[in-house]
């Protein structure tokens, strides 16, 4: 049986009747009610009031909003009778009829406003000119500026914007003229910094009246799109900008006369799904005909065009991508007065300060900009700067030049710009230094001291600082410059200094401006001064700056350097060039200063100079070679393995008032200008007077720091003329070589010398060691000359012998010392065939017999020979080494007369002790010593047979007398010997028994008991035994000399000269006199022979 069971639903009254449906259903209802009455009653004076006092806050303008509709179901929100007042309060500033707008649902889920769309009907605004540069909103500005930022980036999404019958009523006070923007239509698809999924319908339009004009610019909207976007186009044709300068909100301080834009873009706005909205240009801007001009109407800057092509720059993402950067026809000046004002001070606009924060309602990425530029290309550009500052006059140009930048990127967040590569293809450069008016070392003008001091290489700072954030890296990867040409002028001095260069090639890659980058490569070819080569090549880095490079110069003249030292110098470099190849190393030391060096070879070619007065050749060389030179630039040092000066000249002449001309060489600021070669001829001396300076004591110069492994000399020429003597005298030295070897200021021993030469066709060598890098000079130097005609000295005899000279020859060693600025000079003259001529007045002259003194040193063959000291101080201001040569000839006379066997003994030695001859005390005996002046004594007599020689014996009564008794002893004791040997059969000669040690005391003994004195006796009453000296004594004390022994001994002892002289010197006797002895020791010299020349 089945059974169906019916289930009924309960009845609407029962679920009424519920208790807890009913507060459900009543509490919805009430919430809907609340709802509403808070949409349609409160929400729209809460509105209405907050908007008001917002603009009153904001703005600091009174507001008035009449009415407000809010509508909470369909989210809609509509204001009517919105205006701003003027800052008077009375006027109107901006009013808007009504603005409606719908919210969208999405704005819960974004928790940021989201509208779909936005209509505002009928704005028009009131913008007054009251003056140049001032408008009737600059008080909104003024506030607007004054807002703080928001911490972050407003979140909104407005789409769908329309603006119909808008207008602008602008009045130009000043120029009494109104402008007027009416019907203005504008629609704009989305503003947005957050995604949104609103619907756009509304497509881009600008649409307006100026003045009567119509202007339409409407674009496609692809709402169906994904990514959502809209396009508009823009075209400009030739607008006069020149027009709009008066209406820019800063006064400008510079004229522009003409100006003109023309306009190809399209703005694209996007809406990705995920992303905030972008707002994208791509298209051209050219700017055409521009020029600007100070208000004296002195130009400033001209272009002809200037062509940006756009591709896809994102103006609210801050990422602008330029394809293309075209200049044409660009020419900029710019200067520096004379009292340091820059002339683009006098350009900028005058501006209050305006706050660099944005409105908290920017729409713009929070991205730092990031600018990317495919390309620039600047052709046919020039660019002038001249600076006027007294110390410092310039002048800069840069003329017809090129450039072309690829792939440039500029990223202001991270302070980054890269370059990929860099060329230039042309370009004209000049550098021009001008005479300056003010040449004191302190400025005067601040400007000036602050552009001194930006000439001072940068101190890089021991750690990072803050300021060093803000600095931009550079980095370029190639840097190609080709054909351009430089010239450098220095108008400073009283001749122009010009250097040209060209053609100039520079490569370069991997430049980075970043601290410790890697190096960059860098290669430089250049023509220098037409015929001169210079290339470069290494690496280089910035920061901190150092630089590797190898360089090679050829043939470079280096006649530009005559103008910074010709107002120092007498002379002028006519020509001369520059050869170098060598490893430049540079870098900045951690006090600022340039450390580095430079090592390498270097040749100086075909250098000439000439007396800047008269035009005389004065110094020239073919080539001056420096190789494996190393040179330290700080502290200086330079170190070189060879230097060889080949074919050179010279000229050295003494003027009449005893000075050489080169000390002339280099002159003071208030020195006359004199001539190097032609004596008395100077220029007037227009230089200040100086305070003088009282004399101080210096220190010696520390030594020089240069090192020269081996100097080599070869084909010289020295033209020598000495214009100090009465007639003049030349001498040439010529075939001048040799080497110097081992010069240095650290070597104490010297530099070795080894030079050779003629001078006036007779050989000349010069030997020894000089130091001339010392602080204080040292020299120690041998030359002799060998066979130099003496005709030519007739002048030097003639003014200080008294004599010319007729004929003969001169040779002569020398040996120069200079030591602790002491000069010591040994000179042996040898003098062959001298014949003096007729006598000559002269003050200077010696009045000695001089040809007496000749004839006194001629020897038998005709030759004269001397030796003879000559010394002096260096800084004795009478010490003259020009006249050294008359002084020798002037004390050989001196001493012939004065000190005859001191002239001979310097020539045959034994010196002045020629002139006696000592003897032991009691003794006529000849010595080993005396008989090696006897030697020296005959020689000399033998070279001059025209002397004759007086002996004269000599005996000192005190040493003499012990002498003679010591001789009595032994000769009693010979006498002894003698009797036993003629008892033996054996005759010996008289005085010449020869008594052997062993035996003496015997023999003494003996001589002893024959003497008939008194003799010591024992207690017994016999002789007493006494010892050797004992019996020596008493013999001694009882001997007797008288008058005769001496006379007898002075006797002797010229005769034993004389015979020797006779016997073993071959001296004729008829040369030879014996005059009487003398006794007496008042000149203590003790007995000895005295010889006399006659």
């Amino acid at each position: 049986m089945i059974k169906i069971f019916t289930i009924r639903p309960p009845s609407f009254s029962r679920l009424i009747a519920s208790r807890r449906v009913r507060i459900g259903v009543g509490s919805v209802v009430a919430l809907v009610l609340l709802y509403t009455a808070i949409g349609f009653l409160a929400l729209p004076v809460i509105i209405q009031s907050q908007l008001t006092k917002a603009i009153q806050e904001k703005l600091g303008r009174s507001a008035v909003v009449e009415t407000v509709k809010v509508n909470p179901f369909a989210l809609t929100v509509a204001l009517s009778g919105l205006r701003v007042m003027e800052a008077n309060g009375k006027d109107v500033f901006a009013s808007i009829d009504s603005i409606n707008l719908d919210l969208s649902a999405e704005s819960l889920i974004r928790l940021a406003p989201v509208i779909e769309y936005l209509q505002v009907s009928t704005p028009l605004v009131h913008v007054i000119r009251t003056e140049a540069n001032h408008y009737n909103f600059d008080d909104i500005v003024s506030a607007l500026a004054q807002q703080p930022a928001s911490e972050e980036p407003a979140r909104f999404s407005v789409n769908n914007i329309r603006v119909e019958r808008g207008g602008i009523v602008f009045i130009d006070r000043p120029a009494k003229a109104k402008h007027v923007v009416a019907d203005l239509e504008l629609g704009v698809p989305f503003i947005s910094s957050l995604p949104s999924q609103v619907q756009i319908f509304v497509e881009p339009l600008l649409s307006a009246k100026v003045n009567d004009t119509p202007i339409l610019i409407q674009g496609k909207a692809r709402p169906f799109a994904k990514p959502r976007d809209a396009i508009v186009e823009l075209t400009l044709n030739d607008l006069d900008l020149t027009r709009f300068i008066d209406y820019l909100p800063a006064k400008l301080r510079i004229k522009v006369p003409s100006a003109r834009l023309a306009l190809n873009m399209s703005a694209s706005f996007v809406q990705p799904e995920d992303k905030p909205a972008a707002l994208v240009l791509n298209g051209s801007t050219t700017l055409k005909s521009l020029q600007l001009n100070e208000l004296s109407g002195k130009p400033v800057l001209k272009l002809a065009e200037m062509k940006v092509d756009l591709r896809d720059a994102s103006v609210l993402g801050n990422r602008f991508d330029i394809a293309r950067i075209a200049v044409h026809g660009l020419q900029a000046a710019a200067e520096r007065s004379a009292n340091g004002q820059a002339s683009w001070e006098r350009w900028l606009p005058s501006v209050a300060p305006v706050a660099t924060t944005r409105p908290s309602g920017a729409t713009t990425s929070n991205a730092s900009p990031y600018i990317v530029v495919g390309e620039v290309d600047v052709q046919n550009a020039s660019l002038h700067y001249a600076d006027a500052l007294p110390s410092r006059p310039v002048q800069a140009e840069v003329e017809e030049f090129g450039l072309s930048l690829r792939k440039v990127a500029v990223d202001t967040g991270k302070k980054t710009v890269s370059i990929a590569e860099v060329r230039s293809d042309s370009g004209n450069f000049l550098l021009r230094q001008d005479k300056r008016s003010d040449k004191s070392v302190t400025a005067t003008a601040p400007a000036a001291q602050e552009m001194t001091a930006s000439a001072k290489p940068p101190v890089p700072p021991a750690k990072q600082t803050d300021n060093a954030n803000d600095q931009y890296v550079v980095t370029v990867g190639r840097v190609g410059i080709d054909n351009w040409s430089a010239r450098l002028e220095d108008r400073d001095h009283a001749e122009p200094a010009v250097t040209t260069i060209a053609p100039l090639s520079v490569a370069m890659q991997d430049i980075s401006t970043a601290a410790n980058a890697a190096p960059t490569q860098i290669n430089v070819k250049a023509g220098v001064n037409k015929s001169g080569q210079l290339a470069v090549n290494g690496k280089l880095a910035l920061a901190p700056f150092s630089s590797e490079l190898s360089i090679n110069m050829k043939g470079v003249d280096i006649l530009p350097v005559q103008p910074y030292v010709t107002d120092s110098i007498n002379l002028r470099l006519t020509r001369a060039s520059l050869t170098t190849t060598g490893q430049l190393r540079l870098a900045t030391g951690k006090d600022g200063a340039v450390e580095g060096g430079y090592q390498g070879d270097v040749t100086i070619g075909n250098l000439a100079t000439v007396d800047k007065l008269s035009g005389n050749d004065f110094l020239r060389w073919k080539s001056l070679f420096v190789g494996g030179m190393n040179v330290r630039f700080a502290p200086f040092a330079l170190k070189a393995d060879q230097v060889a000066l080949s074919d050179f000249f010279a000229r050295v002449i003494i003027d009449p008032s005893g000075r050489i001309n080169l000390q002339d060489i280099a002159r003071g600021p208030a020195d006359a200008q004199r001539s190097l070669t032609e004596s008395g001829k100077e220029t007037t001396s227009v230089a200040k007077k100086s305070t003088p300076v009282p004399d101080q004591k210096t220190s010696p110069a520390a030594p020089l720091p240069i090192e020269v492994r081996k100097l080599t000399l070869q084909g010289g020429r020295v033209r020598f003329t000495d214009n100090f003597i009465k007639p003049n005298y030349t001498a040439t030295l010529a075939s001048l070589g040799g080497t110097v070897t081992d010069l240095s200021a650290a070597n104490a021993a010297g530099a070795n010398i080894d030079l050779h030469g003629e001078v006036n066709n007779a050989p000349l060598a010069i030997t020894g060691r000089v130091n001339p890098l010392r602080g204080d000079l040292f020299l120690d130097l041998q030359a002799n000359v060998r066979g130099m005609e003496l005709a030519p000295l007739s002048a030097y005899a003639g003014r200080y012998v008294g004599y010319g000279i007729e004929k003969g020859k001169l040779s002569f060693d020398v040996a120069y010392r200079v030591e602790a600025r002491k000069l010591t000079a040994r000179n042996r003259l040898v003098l062959d065939q001298l014949t003096f001529g007729d006598k000559v007045d002269s003050p200077s002259a010696t009045k000695l017999p001089v040809q007496f003194a000749v004839a006194l040193l001629r020897d038998r063959n005709g030759v004269i020979d001397v030796n003879l000291p000559v010394g002096g101080s260096l800084d004795d201001p009478q010490f003259s080494i020009g006249a050294l040569l008359a002084r020798v000839i002037g004390n050989v006379i001196l001493k012939a007369v004065s000190q005859p066997f001191a002239l001979l003994g310097a020539a045959f030695g034994g010196g002045e002790q020629l002139s006696s001859m000592e003897f032991e005390p009691g003794r006529a005996s000849i010595s080993a010593t005396a008989e090696e002046k006897l030697k020296a004594l005959a020689k000399a007599l033998t070279e001059r047979p025209g002397l004759k020689l007086d002996i004269a014996g000599r005996v000192d009564p005190e040493s003499d007398k012990d002498g003679l008794k010591r001789a009595y002893v032994e000769r009693k004791v010979r006498s002894v010997k003698t009797r036993d040997l003629a008892a033996r059969g054996v005759t010996p000669e008289p005085g010449r028994a020869t008594v052997q040690p062993d035996e003496y005391r015997d023999l003494l003994t003996r001589a002893y008991r024959d003497e008939k004195f008194p003799k010591p006796r024992n207690v017994i009453g016999l002789p007493k035994s006494l010892s050797v000296e004992e019996m020596e004594q008493l013999m001694m004390a009882n001997a007797e000399i008288n008058e005769d022994d001496f006379l007898a001994l002075g006797n002797q002892r010229a005769q034993a000269a004389k015979a020797w002289l006779q016997r073993n010197g071959n001296i004729p006797e008829e040369r030879l006199f014996i005059l009487a002895s003398r006794i007496g020791n008042s000149d203590g010299k003790g007995g000895r022979v005295s010889f006399s020349l006659r």
